[in-house]
């Protein structure tokens, strides 16, 4: 083999090892303690919601319902899903996101409410009162064939409706929330009963 070709090939070697037993403190540290914590900060209104939650009319009746809430990668946003209990059975009901607004200083949310076909999603924003009751502003819209509830069937021009849900802490492991749809002659609840949910953190 050519000398300088052998020199070269060897020297080049040499860096390569180098570069990858170096010290691990010749390494700059990561950044990322410190923007975790930033964020931390921004969610702190809403991290109460982290976590599995049983929903139910009162304390004392059978589950209706599922919610999930969980970090996005070093808590950059919030992942919320919820599903209906049918006969013991989960149906996923919808899920999405919740992503911090520098700007409006809350969250923008953006959900698919029909996890079969697409064609229902809710947008709005989630805020923090002064009390800490936390309140998720929801436009709902509909695509054509969708059902929407106290709606006729909707067309190919689609259609919109107003929600509202709020959730109210107890403790750390009960929140109190309602679910509001707005009508014509004002908010009146989404369902029977929904303007009275309990939820629990699921244990394990």
């Amino acid at each position: 083999m050519n000398p300088t070709l052998l020199a070269f090939l060897t020297l080049n070697t040499a860096l390569t090892l180098a570069a990858f037993t170096a010290p691990a403190q010749s390494q700059p540290p990561p950044a990322a303690a410190e923007g975790d914590a930033l964020t931390n900060e921004l969610f702190r209104p809403f991290e109460i919601l982290v976590g599995e939650w049983d929903v139910r009319p009162t304390d004392d009746e059978a589950v209706a319902a599922i919610i999930r809430v969980r970090w996005g990668p070093n808590h950059s946003y919030l992942w919320y899903a919820s599903s209906l209990l049918f006969g013991g059975h989960e149906e996923p009901h919808l899920e999405g996101m919740l992503v911090w607004n520098a700007v409006h200083k809350n969250l923008d949310m953006l959900f698919s409410m029909d996890l079969r076909t697409g064609k229902v999603q809710e947008q709005g924003t989630m805020s923090a009162q002064a009390d800490g009751t936390i309140v998720r502003e929801i436009t709902a819209i509909y695509g054509e064939g969708a059902h929407g509830m106290g709606m006729p069937p909707i067309g190919p021009e689609g259609a919109t409706a107003q929600f509202r849900e709020t959730y109210k802490k107890i403790s750390d492991d009960k929140i109190l929330t309602s679910a509001m749809r707005k009508t014509k002659t004002g908010w009146v609840a989404t369902f029977p009963g929904s303007d009275h949910l309990v939820m629990t953190r699921r244990s394990g």
